[in-house]
């Protein structure tokens, strides 16, 4: 008797595919545009962001736990972007 064997990986569906092929075209031209690669963007984003954050838990407008936490969501992004790009 011969076994089977199924995954449970997502199918993306056509239309899935053709969004992110033309975000990803998007990306490509405004990397052309402006001269700068996709991954040098974002990593300079989230360090804006990340030293926004410090600035605002400096004044005293963020409690420590809202600090806490967009800190670590940024070091979850920036794990993402290294996976991912």
């Amino acid at each position: 008797m011969a076994s089977s064997i199924t995954t449970d990986l997502p199918m993306s569906s056509p239309q899935e595919s053709s969004d992110f092929q033309l975000r990803r075209r998007r990306a490509a031209k405004l990397t052309h545009f402006f001269g700068v690669d996709y991954r040098e963007l974002i990593q300079d984003i989230l360090e804006s962001i990340e030293k926004g954050v410090e600035e605002e838990r400096k004044r005293g407008t963020l409690r420590p736990e809202e600090v806490e936490s967009l800190l670590h969501k940024l070091h979850h992004l920036r794990t993402r972007q290294d996976g991912f790009l």
